[in-house]
């Protein structure tokens, strides 16, 4: 069979599929709400409402992700974030996790786990995009500051993102 869509343009709709979904749900809910009367037009504000958020959401992931094919492979499973790479890997338990940063250079994921280990983590990796949904999960940490901190243009040395309050570790 042969493929009507360019593989440029079929790797485009692939990265902006969630929000492109995402804004189908808010016209569909916004047509909804504008069309009808009764339970039907306050059933749209909803799905309205709903599309934004999802909206709001995929526009974080977007913010997140990096273009291009890093070395290795993330896989986030059960609460543990996995990377295998050319040259070692390890894991880390979210849970575990006591500090997140990002390397001076601005490609590289620094995550510290309670055994003092540090897990290296290219932002280009294959499956990388998962580390966002693992990420959600650390207390305390606020993503608007994540994102604002990778698009800024690399430092002099790695920049500590996020870091286990003494209370919590107490706990």
């Amino acid at each position: 069979m042969i493929d009507f869509i360019r593989p440029a343009a079929r790797q485009a709709l692939h990265r902006w599929r969630e929000t492109l979904l995402a804004a189908l749900v808010a016209a569909l809910g916004l047509f909804w709400s504008l069309t009808s009367i009764g339970l039907v037009q306050w059933f749209g504000w909803l799905v309205t409402l709903l599309g934004l958020a999802m909206l709001w959401s995929a526009i974080q992931r977007m913010r997140f992700v990096t273009r291009g094919a890093g070395p290795g492979v993330v896989q986030v499973v059960e609460g543990e974030i996995r990377y295998f790479g050319p040259r070692g890997g390890g894991f880390a338990a979210v849970d575990a996790i006591i500090a997140l940063s990002l390397s001076a250079d601005g490609s590289y994921w620094l995550v510290e786990a309670e055994d003092g280990q540090i897990l290296v983590v290219p932002r280009a990796a294959s499956g990388a995009e998962a580390l966002f949904d693992a990420f959600t999960r650390l207390p305390g940490l606020e993503m608007e500051q994540l994102l604002r901190i990778l698009a800024q243009d690399p430092a002099a040395q790695a920049r500590t993102i996020w870091r286990r309050s003494a209370r919590t570790l107490l706990t």
